[in-house]
């Protein structure tokens, strides 16, 4: 793992920034889609910090990034009671994008996501990944295999139905009725 990496929320000026990232999990995404998204995020996160004494937002977008600034990866997050596990956080939009050192980032995300859980008083981590990164094909995968190695498992399966909806966030349906942004 590269130790030039560093874990670090993503900020108001970067949310352009992320948008490669984000296409990377969502191919047709676009970047007004994108940036409602991100706001909305970082808007529910002003004001719920704990005043000055380095608790984090119960919601949030965390970033990886190189000391140049260059984002690597990402992931959302929001804390969320849980019928078992309690206070739980819960981590969606998890991407990896680098050509050397896919695992040394999916490393520093992890160890970001349970550094972030701890001190939001959390007792699981939940992870939602895109299904390109479980697929059946193949039984070596380096990101689902970081979330194992990081002591993660796999303990449900999330389907999902869309459904007809009116409002700006609703992703188009093709031809086929499949959906673009999934």
């Amino acid at each position: 793992m590269d130790d030039g990496f560093i874990a670090k929320p993503l900020g108001r000026r970067q949310i352009d920034q992320a948008y490669p990232l984000v296409c990377a999990i969502v191919p047709g995404l676009g970047v007004d889609q994108w940036r409602a998204f991100a706001a909305a995020v970082l808007d529910s996160t002003t004001g719920s910090g704990d005043g000055g004494s380095g608790r984090p937002a119960d919601r949030g977008i965390m970033t990886v990034q190189n000391a140049q600034g260059y984002m690597h990866g990402l992931f959302s997050y929001a804390v969320e009671p849980h019928l078992i596990h309690g206070r739980t956080l819960c981590v969606d939009n998890f991407v990896v994008l680098d050509l050397f050192d896919v695992a040394g980032i999916a490393e520093t995300l992890l160890r970001a996501m349970e550094g972030l859980a701890r001190r939001l008083g959390c007792a699981a981590i939940h992870t939602t990944l895109p299904e390109r990164y479980v697929t059946r094909d193949s039984r070596r995968n380096p990101i689902p295999d970081c979330f194992r190695i990081e002591g993660h498992r796999q303990e449900t399966i999330r389907f999902c139905k869309h459904l007809t909806v009116v409002n700006d966030n609703a992703p188009e349906a093709a031809a086929d009725g499949r959906f673009g942004a999934e």
